[in-house]
């Protein structure tokens, strides 16, 4: 059996080399679960299509005011944790370029304020999202409680397609193992509710940072790949039917020309007898 080798870009950092596919931070607490690895024609496109080229995905971060949106996406992106906060003013954006399976894949990731008075300015940005992450603070109960109303807030405004959701809790090193546990329930039971799949994550520590973002950057280029191989085989069919009626019309046209040449014929016959 031959193994296929594929070929990485030099210098990339490891964070963004995706090979194989990630596992949920739990089963249990996940809508994707049943996706244990790429699929077959997934691996197919990957594997024989020189370079694909896939749409960014958009990846919204959502939540209350200071639970760590901002922190989570730069400890990933930089590697880099800063203890004075520092809240959002409308939007920041970053730009994660993944290799998975040999293939790129970019993540545009939109950190949005979590202040009231910034909401307005924050859903404009909701639109077209494949993505939600729902962020909410593990060491304050009551960010998880609104958890649901910042996820209906973004899906109000992605009516086309169901974006991939997570609901995130971040500062887990801030509790004990008791708390940590219980938290975890209550959270779990929420992301069931919103059909969304559980993380819990340090920004601190970089506990579970990087495998939560190799799992979405995963579950993103399967759903991306997807896409592209419909958009191609509806393509190639636009194309047959394109080529198809040109074809009959060709016939029909040089149908049309022999039926005149041969009552020219029958004309001249007639003409010279």
């Amino acid at each position: 059996m031959t193994q296929t080798h594929f070929v990485l870009p030099l210098l990339m950092p490891e964070r963004q080399l995706v090979r194989t596919f990630p596992a949920p931070y739990n089963e249990a607490v996940s809508p994707f679960a049943e996706v244990k690895d790429f699929s077959k024609a997934v691996r197919f496109e990957s594997q024989w299509q020189p370079k694909l080229k896939l749409r960014p995905r958009k990846v919204i971060l959502i939540g209350d005011v200071a639970v760590g949106k901002t922190t989570l996406v730069n400890r990933f992106c930089f590697d880099k944790f800063a203890e004075k906060y520092k809240a959002t003013i409308g939007v920041d954006f970053e730009i994660e370029n993944f290799n998975i399976l040999g293939q790129g894949l970019t993540l545009e990731m939109w950190d949005t304020a979590g202040q009231e008075r910034f909401k307005c300015i924050a859903q404009a940005y909701y639109r077209n999202a494949n993505v939600i992450i729902v962020v909410f603070d593990m060491s304050k109960p009551e960010t998880l409680n609104s958890a649901t109303k910042w996820l209906k807030s973004a899906l109000a405004v992605n009516t086309i397609q169901m974006p991939l959701t997570f609901l995130v809790g971040t500062k887990s090193d801030k509790l004990n193992r008791a708390e940590f546990v219980r938290v975890e329930r209550l959270a779990a039971e929420i992301a069931d509710g919103i059909k969304a799949e559980y993380w819990s994550v340090s920004a601190r520590t970089g506990y579970k940072v990087v495998d939560f973002f190799q799992r979405v950057a995963a579950l993103s280029y399967e759903t991306a790949c997807k896409e592209a191989i419909i958009e191609r085989h509806f393509m190639e069919k636009s194309v047959a039917v394109r080529l198809q009626r040109k074809s009959k019309q060709c016939d029909f046209r040089s149908n049309q020309a022999d039926s005149r040449a041969a009552k020219a014929k029958e004309r001249s016959l007639c003409f010279c007898s």
